[in-house]
């Protein structure tokens, strides 16, 4: 029965609007399942940083890929770290791997994202300045 719970909640564990802001906000570092892109489906280890709303009128995350099934960027046939956009609704599973991150990731930009139109929620660390760029919304938000 233990496997059947787990099971349910690996299935019903989607990128839900006030999860993706609780682990930018808390840091943690997620575990997504995404089939969003022409370069295949599969597992990814990120550091959620940026909640917004792209060019497109889609809901996105921006995120630090740690590792995974990036198949955009690679060296040497392995695929290599770096920022990715993710669109919400092609996040099969997000899954808090447990622990957190600290560190700002080159290139970080703590005032938003070029991708995007609207920036919703934006990581603050401890080094870079906080410019209160979060806008309060709900899971009752129209997202296309």
């Amino acid at each position: 029965m233990k496997l059947l719970g787990n099971l349910s909640r690996l299935i019903t564990e989607v990128a839900a609007l006030d999860d993706v802001q609780k682990s930018i906000k808390q840091k943690n570092v997620i575990t997504i399942n995404y089939d969003g892109d022409e370069y295949g489906k599969g597992y990814r280890d990120v550091e959620p940083v940026c909640l917004g709303v792209s060019k497109a009128g889609n809901m996105v995350l921006r995120a630090w890929e740690r590792q995974g099934a990036s198949h955009s960027n690679r060296v040497e046939g392995n695929p290599i770290p770096g920022w990715r956009l993710f669109r919400l609704d092609k996040i099969l599973t997000y899954l808090p791997q447990g622990d957190n991150f600290i560190e700002v990731r080159p290139n970080y930009n703590p005032n938003g994202d070029r991708s995007m139109t609207r920036v919703i929620l934006n990581a603050v660390f401890d080094n870079t300045p906080n410019t209160d760029n979060v806008e309060n919304i709900d899971n009752t938000e129209n997202i296309e």
